[in-house]
């Protein structure tokens, strides 16, 4: 009788793609807490007029993405020069904010690119 069961695994493995970092936090920040950058993104999609003929930009809002640093903000700012951008400085469990800042998603937003 053969015996079935797992399959063998190399000894190493690829850690998973990640930009989060650990760092400390002022003491505003609640225990198990840390506060990180929200960042909110509207595309323009297009233009009306109003009765007195002024041109009001239309802008559709994308799902935020978060950051740690202003650098990152500036790379998003690049990344997306036509997007109008909103932060916002929030504070949530390290887990959830660990979970946000590694997706795959947002982790291209601030993705350093050769623009030029």
């Amino acid at each position: 009788m053969k015996e079935t069961g797992l399959a063998e695994t190399s000894a190493k493995t690829t850690p998973a793609p990640t930009i989060y970092q650990k760092i400390e936090q002022d003491e505003t920040v609640p225990r198990g807490y840390v506060k990180v950058m929200e960042v909110i993104a509207y595309d323009p999609v297009g233009k009306k007029t109003n009765d007195v003929g002024k041109e009001t930009i239309i802008e559709k809002g994308r799902s935020p993405y978060f950051c740690q640093d202003s650098i990152d903000i500036i790379t998003f700012k690049e990344n997306n020069p036509t997007a109008r951008t909103e932060t916002f400085s929030v504070q949530m469990p390290e887990r959830t904010a660990i979970k946000y800042i590694n997706d795959p998603r947002n982790m291209e937003a601030f993705k350093e690119r050769n623009n030029g």
